[in-house]
């Protein structure tokens, strides 16, 4: 397993070498129960009670929006983004719309070959396949006080994940490069697994703070919605974890647990980055010089990608006491299926 060091230097890398670019758009030229524990049943409350969630970010999908309005940045579907970070070609080769006229449109983020970031300045993430979305959050509104991250995830069985990799699927990024909180799958990365063996808990989906720690664990499965609630306390510094799959109503899973003082630091608060996203972790190579080899970014195994995505649904954030309770459908796909690829 890395050390926590390396794990934070790892994340700090994933930041960084993002960040060079996000100042402006990529040139496709150049590349290819507790006070916490309150629920409201309400999809989306008026917000006039005192603790009532009010919704803050809402990357709602209509139904004229459509993938390609990704490649238009005057498109009412890219204002709700701030930035994609992907691989040389246009967004829609990467990020899709699925079902917008249903009742729950999802956001399908694929990794091919050729997703290999190129920030601006920098030279390109060989180590990672990766494809972000940066919502267009409200740092004022959404970093502050008492806010929840909603996301719902499915994984496809006609895609399985290669679980000897690390997979990065939500985040609040801060500008160290930590994360205030992450969702994650596979394997936890080891500079020295050079036989590429899965870690003891590949086969599960976690929520972690900002030190990596595990709040939830679930077994991964196949073609079922993970629903997660993730609620920040920007005053007292801890975090709440709500789940449930498939249509099932939210609960308290996790907390409220103290975070990383780090985490509130004033180098942080109101400058993090909000991210959906599958950053695949690379393997450990020999090859990699004995200093390159927490810099997994850039250096690392990667075999080719058959077929990799991973879907995003009811992403939002609200700010309050109460958490809400969305109104979750069911995918309509194969039954679930428990994980196998590794």
């Amino acid at each position: 397993m890395l050390a926590g060091n390396m794990q934070r230097a790892i994340l700090m890398a994933i930041f960084l070498f993002a960040t060079f670019s996000l100042a402006a758009p990529a040139d496709e030229s150049k590349a290819e129960g507790t006070e916490l524990g309150q629920l409201s049943n309400e999809a989306n409350p008026a917000g006039s009670g005192s603790g009532a969630p009010q919704r803050v970010f809402d990357f709602k999908i209509t139904p004229d929006m459509k993938t390609e309005d990704l490649d238009n940045p005057k498109s009412a579907l890219s204002k709700l983004i701030s930035f994609i970070v992907k691989g040389a070609s246009k967004a829609s080769r990467y990020v899709a719309i699925v079902g917008p006229k249903t009742p729950t449109p999802e956001i399908k983020l694929r990794i091919l070959d050729n997703s290999i970031f190129v920030p601006g300045g920098g030279p390109p993430q060989l180590g990672f396949r990766r494809t972000d979305v940066n919502p267009a959050i409200d740092k004022t509104t959404t970093l502050s006080g008492i806010t929840t991250w909603y996301q719902t995830i499915r994984l496809a069985s006609d895609a399985p994940l290669s679980l000897e990799h690390g997979y990065l699927l939500a985040s609040i990024e801060g500008p160290t490069g930590d994360h205030v909180f992450d969702i994650f799958c596979g394997s936890d990365f080891d500079a020295k697994n050079y036989e590429h063996k899965p870690s003891s808990n590949s086969k599960t989906i976690r929520v972690r703070d900002w030190s990596t720690k595990t709040l939830l664990e679930l077994p991964l499965v196949y073609d079922q919605n993970y629903n997660f609630a993730i609620t920040v306390d920007w005053d007292k510094n801890t975090l709440t974890v709500y789940s449930s799959t498939g249509t099932d109503p939210l609960k308290m899973a996790s907390g409220p647990m103290a975070n990383d003082p780090k985490a509130m630091s004033p180098d942080v608060r109101q400058k993090g980055e909000y991210h959906i996203q599958l950053i695949k972790f690379p393997l450990a190579d020999k090859k990699t010089p004995a200093d390159k080899v927490g810099d997994v970014p850039h250096f690392g195994f990667q075999p080719p990608i058959k077929r990799e995505h991973v879907f995003f649904s009811n992403v939002f954030v609200t700010s309050g006491k109460e958490i809400e309770q969305p109104k979750f459908t069911a995918p309509k796909t194969k039954k679930v299926k428990a994980c196998k690829r590794t």
